[in-house]
């Protein structure tokens, strides 16, 4: 067996503290990005502005966040959170309004979807949408677009899902789109119209229906109508105002034929 020589020796130490330097490195940027979502979602503008200002972040930087252990962009988390001041921050400064989470969600969409919960000891209080749908107006009117990438779920999808129907107004009048990606009465992602379905709002089933959804419309991978995922969800309240949609002829509109 050789004796390692004095060369060999300081080689191999010297990859030792390569690999320590490379290590407390990656855990000092895992630290600053763990403190930088905790400074998003708590609204706390000066934190995150002087991170981007020192340049330990880029604006359309991407750090791990609850559901998205791979990274999402600084503006959806802000979205998520409806932190206001944040979210200004960022979209004044440049931040890519189009950024989307590995699951193809934009910061749109998220404002689209949650809410703000009381924190724990406030006693029960119903989740208040308020400051969601102001990021979700910032969001529109710094020109965030409503659509998304094809095949992939949009903000009206979120805001339909989640009863928002305020929110299911407004965006119709930006110009989403009420039938999504569908063509030739299929779709392969849950259009909207299905998305309220599911879940039963109808709010926003009579919002999109108005708008001129197209109840006939069906999903590429199972042939479901609107009607029929409100009938497999047992949602009864949508029965007949989603049969009456399917019943119109052309050039009738669901307002002046279905409106009771």
């Amino acid at each position: 067996m050789s004796t390692p020589t004095s060369s060999s020796i300081r080689r191999s130490l010297a990859g030792v503290a390569l690999t320590l330097a490379a290590t407390l490195a990656s855990s000092l940027c895992a630290a600053d990005a763990v403190q930088l979502h905790n400074a998003i979602v708590a609204d706390d503008l000066e934190a995150v502005r002087e991170a981007v200002r020192a340049g330990a972040f880029k604006l359309d930087a991407r750090i791990p966040a609850p559901a998205y252990p791979e990274g999402a962009p600084l503006i959806t988390i802000a979205a998520r959170a409806a932190s206001l001041k944040v979210l200004r921050y960022l979209i004044e400064s440049g931040a890519d309004l189009e950024a989307k989470t590995p699951v193809y969600e934009t910061a749109l969409m998220l404002a689209c979807y949650w809410k703000e919960v009381a924190p724990e000891g406030e006693g029960r209080r119903d989740p208040s949408t308020e400051r969601h749908d102001r990021a979700a107006r910032m969001l529109l009117d710094a020109g965030a677009s409503p659509e998304n990438t094809p095949g992939a779920y949009t903000a009206l999808s979120y805001a339909a899902y989640d009863g928002r129907d305020a929110l299911v107004r407004l965006l119709i009048e930006r110009g989403a789109r009420v039938n999504g990606d569908a063509v030739n009465g299929t779709t392969e992602v849950n259009t909207p119209l299905m998305m309220a379905a599911i879940t039963g709002e109808l709010g926003a089933v009579r919002e999109l229906l108005r708008a001129g959804a197209d109840a006939r419309i069906r999903k590429a991978s199972d042939g479901k109508t609107a009607l029929e995922f409100a009938r497999k969800y047992n949602q009864k309240q949508l029965l007949r105002p989603l049969g009456c949609a399917l019943d119109l002829a052309p050039g009738e509109s669901f307002a002046a034929k279905c409106a009771n």
